[in-house]
């Protein structure tokens, strides 16, 4: 060993100090990571609400989705229990196609959010809309 660094107490400092940096700068992809969980039937937002979401496609949905603490996840087949809503919601996917479209699209141009999608079993073609609620959370309208 070089009589230089023999004794010298500094000398593991260089790797403690470069782990500690990757630590940090991995931190906050650790401590994002938002708590994913299935929505109980009949839950969904109001229809009419639903139906102005999901007729715009907005880039901070993602953002919201990457950063919420907590996700709840709403199939879109048993999100409303009246059949008047029910039919609502359904006409207005169908109306929404190119906003969906552009979600899908903008999800699968996003590593970080397909990586989470992934992780949680969600495909990003089930995806019809991303819905923040407020307070870090947000609502996962799958099909």
């Amino acid at each position: 060993m070089n009589n230089a660094l023999q004794g010298n107490p500094l000398k593991g400092l260089g790797a403690t100090a470069a782990a500690a940096a990757i630590l940090l700068v991995a931190a906050p992809a650790f401590a994002s990571t938002p708590a994913f969980s299935l929505a109980s039937p009949n839950t969904g937002m109001s229809v009419d609400s639903f139906d102005q979401q999901v007729q715009v496609y907005n880039r901070q949905n993602i953002a919201d989705l990457l950063h919420a603490k907590t996700v709840s996840v709403v199939k879109f087949d048993n999100a409303w229990s009246d059949g008047g809503d029910a039919e609502k919601a359904f006409d207005a996917v169908n109306n929404s196609d190119q906003s969906i479209h552009l979600l899908r699209e903008a999800l699968k141009a996003d590593p970080a959010a397909m990586r989470l999608l992934a992780r949680n079993h969600v495909a990003v073609d089930q995806v019809i809309d991303i819905a923040p609620t407020g307070s870090g959370s947000v609502q996962l309208y799958i099909s």
